[in-house]
């Protein structure tokens, strides 16, 4: 472990991740740090005598608490959540790294979904992403939102968690059922989403069994100084060829772009192959990964249901969910089904954004629900 360096008054800075952006474009020139705090709150920018304080806190320079002004900033940094006067603190910070990614806030949103994630207890791994180019996976470097499977026991959890930072979880009629693997965390200030998942639709394994076969193939990355746990190359191939070719509802079948995709990126690395046999994969990927093992041995893990693969691949929305809908206890079913037919206001209201009715009026909105369902069940005029 590196020493610390010492704090003779006590003051030191803290964080749930920070950054010095100074070199990064997206920025005017005066703004010269990106801190989270280490309370829930949302990300700040540090400029002019305020950063220059906040460095000394974070490599330990002299302070002057004699000065009303410095020591007026300090309390209002302990209030913020970003400095606190015991060089104990857990959330102390010792170093200010430039970014990584090319959007330093989206950088931010890893470091606090793994901070958050880690104060609960919760397991977890960050897939897709910017991980996946800088593992050679895929050209493209950004993504739009952050996307981190967590244990399935606590996908609610840390749910739960990250809205006490300002993320509003997306209403869900399927909430309190097995058919969705994902939560929709939308973001009124921090502008990015994040998507917490409970499994990886298209493997054939038990949800918790499969995030532990996962968990013992991972390495970490660093963002905005905090250690971020993201699968090991081999692995994160494997679940990134599962999502290229996974069906979407009224796709069709699976384009020769998905499954092109899918193969240069388990041809790209060593040891997929493996994986793809113990995370449960080959049912879905068989085609893909034809010349990597030898064909009986495919063969031999090509059994089992590879979860929400089938309903997935309805012609509408109406028939998936009705397909889904198929795989739940009566009991739930019936729930479920009265939630379609009638949902909670900001179930309708969702629903209306999802299919670009502007409507506000909950009551119209279901109305207009209910029609575009019913026309979905009806067969397809030739």
């Amino acid at each position: 472990m590196p020493t610390q360096p010492s704090s003779p008054t006590g003051w030191v800075a803290i964080a749930s991740g920070a950054l010095d952006v100074r070199a990064s474009t997206p920025f005017s020139s005066d703004i010269e740090i990106l801190v989270a705090p280490a309370i829930p709150g949302d990300a700040m920018w540090v400029a002019g005598a305020g950063a220059r304080l906040w460095r000394r806190l974070v490599h330990g320079g002299p302070l002057n608490t004699r000065d009303d002004e410095e020591r007026s900033m300090l309390h209002d940094m302990e209030t913020l959540g970003i400095a606190s006067p015991d060089a104990a603190h857990p959330d102390r910070v010792t170093r200010l790294p430039e970014p990584v990614l090319s959007s330093p806030v989206h950088e931010l949103v890893y470091a606090v979904t793994a901070r958050v994630a880690a104060a609960h207890g919760i397991p977890c791994l960050f897939i897709k992403g910017p991980a996946l180019h800088h593992q050679g996976l895929r050209e493209r470097e950004h993504s739009g939102d952050v996307d981190v499977w967590c244990h399935p026991r606590h996908w609610d959890a840390l749910a739960e968690a990250l809205s006490a930072w300002g993320w509003h979880r997306e209403p869900d009629p399927w909430r309190g059922t097995s058919v969705h693997h994902t939560a929709t965390m939308t973001p009124p200030s921090w502008g990015c989403e994040i998507d917490v998942h409970r499994r990886i639709p298209g493997l054939a394994l038990d949800d918790e069994d499969a995030f532990a076969i996962a968990s013992r193939w991972r390495t970490v990355v660093t963002y905005a100084g905090v250690d971020v746990a993201i699968p090991r190359r081999d692995t994160h191939a494997v679940l990134a060829a599962v999502h290229a070719v996974r069906p979407e509802i009224g796709a069709g079948a699976r384009s020769a772009a998905a499954s092109h995709s899918a193969s240069a990126m388990l041809a790209a690395a060593e040891g997929s192959a493996e994986r793809a046999c113990e995370l449960g994969a080959v049912p879905v990927l068989r085609a893909e990964l034809a010349g990597l093992l030898p064909d009986e041995i495919l063969d031999a893990h090509a059994g089992g249901r590879p979860r929400d693969w089938q309903w997935r691949g309805a012609r509408n929305r109406a028939v998936a969910y009705w397909r889904a809908l198929g795989e739940e206890p009566w009991r739930v079913r019936l729930r479920v089904l009265w939630r379609f037919v009638w949902p909670p206001d900001d179930i309708a209201l969702a629903s209306a954004r999802q299919a670009a009715d502007a409507s506000t009026n909950p009551n119209i909105v279901r109305w207009r629900r209910l029609l575009r369902g019913a026309r979905g069940l009806l067969p397809h005029r030739r």
